[in-house]
Formats: C-alpha cells, sequence, structure tokens
C-alpha cells in the first residue's frame, strides 16, 4: 500500500490521511515489510493550528507517510468530504494495536522522549501487557536540544538495536522536528 494509495484531505493545508485503525496497521505493516522509511504524525486540531505558524512544520505533516486523524474534528471534516470509512486514530490506541500486532510479527519497537524515567516505564507496563513484546530501547533526551555527541551516540545505538517501529513522544511541534528533519 503505496503512500499515494491513501485518501487524504486537505485541512487548512494539512493533508490529513482518510484512515482507520485497521488501515493504519496495514500501511505500518507494509512499510516494515518493504523496509521503508517514513514516520507517521498522529495529528489533532493543535497540530494543524501549529502548522499554520511553522511552514517546517507543514512540509513535515505533509511529506509524513501517514498524518493519522488523531481527534474527532478532523475525522467529522474528512466524513464531510466524503471519507464515510474515516475513523480517529488516536496515538495511544495505534501504539497499543502495534504492540499487540507486534506479538504476531515480532517487530522491534524504540521509545523516545517523556521525562525521566518514562520512556523506561512505558516499556515495562508494555511488556506486562504484552508479554513477548521486543522493546530494543528506550532513551529519554535531556530537556535542551542534544549536542553533537549525543546525537551521534544515539543514531549509533538505534542503528545498532534496528527497530522496526520508533516511538518518538516529545509533544507538537518538537516530536515531528524530531522525526522529519
Amino acid at each position: 500500500m503505496a503512500t499515494s494509495e491513501l485518501p487524504r484531505i486537505d485541512v487548512l493545508g494539512v493533508k490529513v490521511s482518510a484512515i482507520s485503525m485497521s488501515q493504519a496497521i496495514r500501511f505500518i505493516d507494509v512499510v516494515i515489510a518493504e523496509s521503508q522509511r517514513t514516520y507517521v504524525c498522529v495529528t489533532g486540531v493543535h497540530g494543524v493550528m501549529e502548522c499554520q505558524r511553522d511552514e517546517d512544520l507543514l512540509r513535515i505533516h505533509n511529506s509524513a507517510g501517514l498524518v493519522t486523524p488523531d481527534g474527532m474534528p478532523l475525522v467529522w471534516l474528512g466524513r464531510t468530504a466524503g471519507m464515510r470509512h474515516m475513523q480517529r486514530v488516536y496515538g495511544p490506541d495505534l501504539m497499543l494495536a502495534m504492540c499487540s500486532r507486534s506479538l504476531e510479527t515480532g517487530y522491534r519497537h524504540f521509545f523516545y522522549g517523556g521525562g525521566p524515567g518514562v520512556a523506561q516505564l512505558l516499556a515495562e507496563r508494555l511488556r506486562q501487557r504484552f508479554p513477548g513484546l521486543q522493546v530494543v530501547g528506550t532513551y529519554t533526551p535531556p530537556f535542551r536540544p542534544l549536542e553533537q555527541r549525543e546525537e551521534e551516540e544515539l543514531i549509533r545505538w538505534v542503528s545498532e538495536t534496528r527497530p522496526d517501529v520508533m516511538w518518538v513522544g516529545l509533544s507538537t511541534p518538537k516530536q515531528e522536528k524530531f522525526m522529519g528533519a
């Protein structure tokens, strides 16, 4: 399923994927199976509004493999535009669905973000909920831009651990800029 096959609706210039949760999971399955390099923006009205003030953020959203409708207002706009199948693809629900799917597929996960200890705690709780879940790394960045040495170490670590899915939780717009830079 190529990105171009997924319908999108234009919400103030942001191309939001007109999808359901099952379509999002299938898309991610294909991306992983084909070793594609892309990212998913989980976006609600806040993300759309941030894009109005930041051209780089708008470019990042519109270059994403998926821009999931994280809130119901985006779903309502999609349905008004004729996308009757469109459903909310809420970030935490997408994470849980992918963790569940990973028990069948063996996908490897890396969790990046949050305050001190948050990524590690999330990984522990997900492993408890999904016994057998492969978590290959967690990293809580400092509350400042990474220094070049830190960035190089992170890149090396992620390359060595080879996650299939890297979850980035820094809040909008930081997380999108981290992935889309």
